[in-house]
């Protein structure tokens, strides 16, 4: 099955069989963020077939969704786009027929200009929305009046200027609070971790500020699930979980749950199913050749971009959904639970002049 709804996006998307009906049985859609076509991707099963619906955000990376589906936030290149869901019994006027056979409507209330703070993962907590902000190597959050406020930095760092160290990208919530943060490298000099091994990089405790796990391959999107943390080494194309009773944890107490053709990045856990992020390998914009050592280099078939659904029982693969064309760069993935029909209303739609909410 292609599906390609959008001429002005050279991409193509096929899917096994099983992909549509299992987002159609799990009762969710799937949000996909795509940054090297700045794009938000909003995926759902329609029969056996899949219904494929754009949101234009320059540079998008972190997509965070609160625990109870009514905040979405997008992390756009200068700024934080903030969604909130719809509730249909405030609608008026022609509102209530442009919103028709969705269950789920997201209408932007609002962003937050921060500069180009290159924000990866986001979360929202119980007590607002954080946010990795990699250029200064800092859990933040958006605030009036500032481009942010700062909320942690790993104490490897010495001071707060715009200049990428480690290259801090992901963030694992526990609780309603930051609990676990990944990295590419333990350094601090301005953007030092391009020159450091693609081995270098950590999974630090935000609570304790000790590395947990160490010696990983550009590692991604931790999360905390049932009791374990999860994590992709993504140079390896590797999804990983360990305890967390067990951590700081050695590599014999890591579980390799899967191992996957394409540098994994994203990650969404629901139950006992897995939704996996996968992106070809890029060259640097500046033509080096830093993380020559990534084992992804030398694999000889090609690597793929998509999303992989992995049962995490087994880590055998459920379904799968490959991007070919333009679309080869995959940041974040998250499920939108409970919802078929889905629409996040674009901020440049024509619909939204008329969607009124009272």
């Amino acid at each position: 099955m292609n599906a390609s709804d959008d001429n002005t996006l050279n991409y193509v998307m096929s899917s096994c069989a099983r992909f549509p009906l299992l987002l159609n049985a799990m009762r969710c859609s799937l949000l996909v963020s795509a940054h090297n076509l700045d794009c938000l991707f909003v995926i759902r099963g329609c029969g056996e077939s899949l219904v494929v619906e754009h949101v234009r955000q320059p540079r998008l990376l972190g997509i965070a969704l609160s625990d109870d589906q009514q905040c979405l936030s997008l992390a756009s290149y200068q700024q934080i786009w903030d969604y909130r869901r719809v509730d249909p019994a405030a609608l008026v006027g022609e509102s209530t027929h442009i919103v028709a056979g969705k269950d789920a409507v997201y209408s932007p209330c609002g962003s937050t200009v921060t500069g180009h703070l290159n924000t990866h993962d986001m979360a929202w907590g119980t007590d607002g929305l954080y946010m990795v902000n990699t250029r200064f190597n800092c859990i933040a959050k958006p605030t009036d009046g500032k481009s942010f406020e700062v909320v942690w930095m790993p104490p490897f760092i010495s001071e707060l200027v715009p200049e990428d160290r480690c290259h801090l990208n992901g963030l694992a919530m526990k609780d309603g609070r930051p609990a676990y943060v990944s990295y590419f490298s333990q350094v601090n000099s301005p953007y030092s971790w391009r020159q450091a091994s693609s081995f270098s990089g950590e999974i630090m405790s935000v609570t304790t500020h000790q590395p947990v796990v160490t010696g990983l391959c550009l590692p991604h999107s931790p999360r905390i699930h049932d009791g374990y943390l999860y994590f992709c080494e993504s140079g390896t194309g590797r999804l990983w979980r360990c305890l967390e009773d067990r951590l700081p944890a050695s590599r014999t107490d890591l579980e390799l749950v899967a191992e996957l053709n394409g540098f994994t990045r994203g990650l969404s856990l629901m139950g006992d199913v897995a939704f996996v992020g996968l992106s070809v390998v890029r060259r640097p914009k500046d033509g080096s050749a830093r993380h020559a050592d990534m084992p992804l280099h030398q694999l000889r078939e090609p690597l793929s971009s998509g999303v992989v659904v992995l049962d995490l029982r087994s880590g055998e693969v459920i379904a799968n959904l490959t991007f070919s064309g333009d679309l080869n760069q995959i940041y974040d993935v998250e499920v939108l639970k409970g919802s078929t029909t889905p629409w996040i209303v674009d901020a440049e739609s024509a619909e939204l002049s008329d969607l009124f909410i009272l």
